[in-house]
């Protein structure tokens, strides 16, 4: 399932980046891909379910109950829901998954920028640390907008992120994101230039 959805997306995004530079202004145009949304979901518990709703209720189920339906597992029959040991695995090489932001398996995703006019290196990767709320920043500055700070009369709250785009034509530029706090359900996390300090409750 997760590998048609990926080739799915994989194709979908091509056809429109392809759309995009056709234009006149196509490699002059900046795309900016987040490519996931907040880590693999354990809310399948330890043997996982036939029915989500079961175990987003507290009513667990069983093995035993599960294994005459194997052969309908991901069909539409059931709302099925794997065990948490595939949202670990997911998370690999990170630890914990969705809803846990105290560690990197429910926070860090895939980022892909390009942008053909301004952006050489093709396929490079970027290991500076940064924060969704650093696109919109980003975004500004690269194009020249300053951050408004009136909009249709209401006075508009300063962002907090920072810009990125020193990173686009130098790998090993200094990251610019120096500090991130996360939080969640009381799991929390502060990064510190490459160092993570974390939180996470257990079930009591």
């Amino acid at each position: 399932m997760f590998a048609g959805f990926l080739a799915q997306t994989d194709h979908e995004i091509g056809r429109l980046i392809e759309q995009v530079r056709s234009t006149p202004e196509g490699d002059n145009t900046l795309i900016i891909l987040v490519a996931s949304d907040n880590g693999p979901s354990a809310e399948g518990s330890v043997t996982g379910t036939l029915n989500n709703m079961m175990t987003q209720n507290g009513i667990p189920d069983t093995v035993e109950n599960q294994l005459p339906e194997i052969d309908e597992i991901g069909c539409p029959a059931h709302e099925n829901h794997y065990p948490v040991g595939w949202a670990w695995a997911g998370s690999s090489p990170f630890q914990w998954m969705k809803r846990v932001p105290s560690h990197f398996g429910g926070t860090r995703n895939d980022m892909i920028v390009s942008w053909p006019s301004r952006i050489s290196d093709t396929v490079g990767i970027r290991s500076q640390f940064h924060h969704v709320v650093d696109i919109a920043p980003t975004i500004l500055e690269a194009v020249g907008v300053p951050e408004p700070k009136v909009v249709n009369g209401a006075e508009q709250t300063p962002t907090t992120g920072v810009c990125m785009e020193n990173s686009f034509a130098d790998a090993s530029a200094p990251g610019t994101r120096h500090t991130q706090y996360f939080e969640t359900g009381g799991h929390r996390a502060l990064y510190h230039d490459g160092w993570v300090v974390a939180s996470f409750h257990g079930a009591s």
